[in-house]
């Protein structure tokens, strides 16, 4: 789980200020609107609390990136890097940000695609025993 001041631009003044209005993880920051982030005082700028929402979306596909790395990196060697699409924060009914939801499904295309290479190496193997048995 990454840590607020993984996020680039958020030192530990701005952690503080975070955790004082009940903002304590990459993932409650990334999924704030701009409009509530604005509210926050030190992000009152436009540009800062676009900067630090977008960092904090960055902050999460990097670790989406490493953990499907991780798993990829037991089975084989060769690790291809996977393009992830920058998550679309949308607003529902209640108002509450849906970046989860995206995030789980990027995390499910990348297992898929492990599973399709296990199994390509599964019946190479078997073709190989099959070949040295004849």
């Amino acid at each position: 789980m990454a840590k607020l001041t993984d996020v680039t631009g958020i030192g530990p003044a701005t952690v503080k200020l975070l955790s004082e209005h009940n903002i304590r993880t990459v993932e409650a920051l990334a999924s704030m609107s701009l409009a509530e982030l604005q509210k926050i005082p030190g992000m009152s700028g436009d540009i800062r609390a676009r900067a630090v929402k977008k960092a904090a979306v960055d902050c999460l596909r990097s670790m989406v990136t490493k953990q499907s790395s991780a798993s990829t990196n037991k089975t084989q060697t060769v690790v291809k890097k996977v393009a992830i699409k920058q998550p679309v924060v949308k607003q529902s009914a209640a108002s509450q940000p849906i970046i989860q939801t995206e995030m789980d499904e990027v995390k499910d295309k990348v297992k898929d695609k492990n599973k399709k290479k296990d199994k390509k190496k599964d019946k190479k193997k078997d073709k190989k025993k099959d070949k040295k048995k004849s």
